[in-house]
């Protein structure tokens, strides 16, 4: 859309008058026709005398006055909408606050009070929590026929952890793992984790395991010489896991149901038992002691042969 000042510079130079004798006869200085023609208002200090010019420049070209106002007050007031934002920008930095030295400190320090309060809430709530055990294997209610099973978990970190009231070890992460002795039939496992700066807090696990050894038949007695050393073993009560080696050779890896089985001896044999007080053994007939025992049961002999005399450990 034209505009007023690009009618009026039309129009004074079809005319072929120049801005300084348009000057001379209107007495508008030259650079505020400069400015009227080029539509830049910015130098006016009043909207007063910007009109009062249009007005004496536009009868001076013999244009019509009113056109030429109108025309200047659309291009004007599109102006002033496109400034609007820009205002109302400057308008609301003015309105920001404008916080104060001691204002600033006071935060600082609410900010800093709160991070402590939480750091020192969270440590109490550690200090009151009891660790936590997870554990991996075994699952609960479960029925084995091996006389061990491994005890595998994690626990939080700075914890002891004891199975059955016996230590155990917890690596850096927190993991433990134990191997644990089973009784024939129901078994139940205790696992406690007790912090390292609280004896009070502690937290517990139970784990039921039902050990029952696999029924198997007695293996049969070899047929012994009479010129040679001879070894009963005798299984009572209950079943037994056994392991047997005669001469550097095992002849029984296994659970033996109560019987009696002989074997010739030559130099040593080797026991393992996992009931000690349901196992017994015999040599030419006299009963030897078990020399080694362990917890849950286990006890171990070992015995050479040298001229018929033997000698246990």
């Amino acid at each position: 859309m034209i505009t007023a000042g690009e009618i009026l510079k039309n129009k004074r130079e079809s005319l072929g008058k120049s801005l300084d004798t348009v000057s001379l006869d209107t007495k508008i200085q030259k650079r505020f026709l400069i400015n009227i023609e080029e539509n830049d208002y910015s130098e006016f200090e009043s909207e007063i005398f910007l009109t009062g010019f249009i007005k004496i420049y536009s009868k001076y070209l013999d244009l019509d006055t009113e056109k030429i106002l109108a025309l200047y007050r659309r291009s004007s007031q599109k102006r002033k909408a496109e400034k609007i934002p820009e205002a109302q920008k400057i308008k609301t930095l003015k309105k920001l606050p404008i916080i104060s030295l001691k204002t600033f400190i006071t935060i600082l320090l609410i900010i800093f009070s709160l991070s402590v309060l939480g750091y020192v809430g969270f440590q109490i709530y550690r200090f009151q929590t009891p660790p936590t055990i997870t554990l991996e294997q075994p699952d609960d209610n479960i029925t084995t026929e091996s006389p061990t099973i491994e005890i595998v978990g994690k626990t939080s970190l700075n914890t002891t952890i004891s199975i059955n009231d016996i230590p155990t070890d917890v690596d850096e992460n927190g993991e433990f793992k134990k191997t644990v002795t089973l009784n024939e039939g129901p078994n139940t496992i205790l696992i406690k984790a007790r912090k390292n700066n609280n004896n009070i807090l502690e937290s517990t696990v139970t784990r039921k395991i039902t050990f029952t050894p696999p029924q198997i038949e007695t293996p049969d007695s070899e047929e012994i010489p009479s010129t040679n050393s001879v070894i009963t073993l005798e299984v009572v009560g209950t079943a037994s896991w056994i392991k047997l080696d005669i001469d550097n050779k095992n002849v029984i890896s296994e659970v033996i149901k109560p019987s009696e089985v002989k074997y010739n001896v030559k130099e040593s044999f080797y026991l393992i038992t996992g009931r000690v007080n349901n196992t017994k053994i015999f040599y030419n007939g006299d009963l030897l002691e078990w020399r080694n025992s362990r917890t849950g049961g286990v006890a171990e002999m070992r015995c050479t042969i040298k001229n018929k005399a033997i000698n246990c450990q």
